[in-house]
């Protein structure tokens, strides 16, 4: 599969003219092709693809195939991408098939709706005509104009929807159930009905936002997270603890009442795609006169107590930043996860909340929430000594966590100093990105 891809964009790449290779391939996707005098297009290519990976040489390709509309190209690169994930069976897909009967596009064209995944017809027969020969105009003859002819499961052979990537395949379904081809009751019956078919690979259509009232959904793999949605992120302190009220209790709008310089507050709505770097970098434009990315970075970094901390929060942007763009989750430090409002006199009569601030918390799409804690020697004793209790008490915590859908990540500070800190930091963060499926 990787020698497929590699031989594919090898391919486009020697289509172009010298002048385009030192051009689009950086342009497009950060890729320098080397230029030497007397190289020919062939040994330039070869030489900008030698040691990129599977995957590196994946993300190229998505890049490229947005760039160029190439369906194909992207195809390969997405089915390397999924190599690693939880397959989507050919009964399944048959299944599905099964649910729409003859009626994929609902409302729409069929081959409006497919054609905007699967190759349809070649550019000679787009130039020239294909006299009804080609597979667009065979699935507008037999499923637009004379519907009931082919079935779905029909069309699903034809176009290779049988063997197609997971992205591809759920692409298509997230058109066969948008508002424009099914609403109302249909749609919702309809998404019931295929939910309970891709529920058997762990797969799942879910809401993920509005369209003039109806309900978009999203294709994405089966999982629990966390119930109800982020309201208030209280982040990076870098002093006391500060106090809060509550403005309106109804609403759930806080106010600070003390201490507001120890802390960050992010109150915009935060929806089922988690929180961006991108998202959290415009609120704080918004809200701090003359701020950008780097002064965000850098006040974030205020708040990080220790070397270990401060290499984990580098290395993650360091690795990701360029990688993901604009789908790069926010990491956020020193995240209070139990609040009480109270001051600290008033409890002298009970134990403080447990667990008061998370170290890390990256909130993902899906409603997950991934905690990350960077252990020292106080998570395991008290006055320098081994403390059993300390360690139940941090345990004891992680459980109740866990219970409620959240991911927890602990690693021991020496982990993340020394040498060999940076590659084993940006392996964890490629596992976590390909289990919960984090892409450009």
């Amino acid at each position: 599969m990787a020698s497929d891809l590699h031989g594919l964009i090898a391919g486009r790449l020697q289509a172009m003219t010298h002048a385009e290779l030192s051009e689009a391939p950086q342009r497009i996707a950060g890729m320098v092709v080397p230029n030497a005098e007397g190289l020919s297009k062939r040994q330039r290519v070869d030489l900008a693809l030698a040691n990129l990976t599977q995957d590196e040489l994946a993300r190229f390709a998505l890049k490229f195939a947005a760039d160029r509309g190439d369906i194909v190209l992207d195809e390969a690169g997405r089915k390397v991408l999924e190599a690693g994930d939880p397959p989507l069976s050919h009964i399944t897909r048959r299944d599905v098939a099964r649910i729409f009967g003859d009626d994929l596009a609902g409302e729409r064209g069929t081959v409006e709706l497919v054609g905007r995944y699967f190759l349809l017809s070649t550019p000679l027969e787009d130039l020239l005509g294909s006299s009804g020969r080609s597979l667009r105009d065979q699935i507008a003859r037999h499923m637009d104009r004379n519907p009931g002819d082919w079935s779905v499961e029909h069309l699903f052979g034809e176009i290779g929807a049988f063997d197609c990537s997971r992205a591809r395949f759920g692409a298509l379904l997230e058109e066969a159930v948008h508002p424009l081809s099914r609403s109302g009751d249909e749609q919702l019956q309809t998404v019931a009905a295929l939910n309970k078919i891709l529920a058997r690979d762990g797969y799942e259509l879910a809401q993920e936002s509005e369209l003039s009232g109806h309900p978009i959904f999203g294709f994405r793999p089966l999982v629990r997270g966390v119930s109800g949605r982020p309201k208030n992120l209280i982040f990076a302190s870098r002093g006391p603890k500060p106090e809060i009220g509550f403005a309106d209790a109804i609403n759930n709008d806080i106010v600070i009442l003390s201490g507001e310089e120890n802390c960050l507050i992010y109150d915009r709505t935060i929806g089922s795609n988690g929180l961006l770097w991108t998202e959290l970098v415009a609120w704080w434009s918004d809200v701090t006169a003359g701020a950008n990315a780097a002064n965000l970075g850098a006040r974030l970094q205020e708040s990080l107590a220790s070397d270990a901390e401060r290499k984990l929060f580098a290395t993650y942007f360091k690795a990701y930043r360029s990688v993901l763009g604009e789908a790069l989750p926010a990491l956020l430090p020193q995240v209070y996860l139990h609040y009480d409002p109270a001051v600290v006199k008033t409890l002298r009569h009970r134990l403080p909340l447990p667990r008061q601030r998370m170290d890390f918390l990256l909130l993902l799409p899906g409603r997950q929430r991934i905690v990350l804690e960077v252990d020292g020697k106080h998570h395991f004793s008290e006055s320098d000594h081994p403390s059993l209790k300390v360690y139940a008490d941090m345990v004891s915590a992680d459980r109740e966590l866990r219970l409620a859908g959240y991911e927890v990540y602990r690693f021991g500070a020496n982990e993340l100093v020394g040498d060999g800190a940076e590659p084993r930091i940006a392996d964890f963060f490629e596992k976590l990105f390909r289990l919960h499926r984090v892409r450009q």
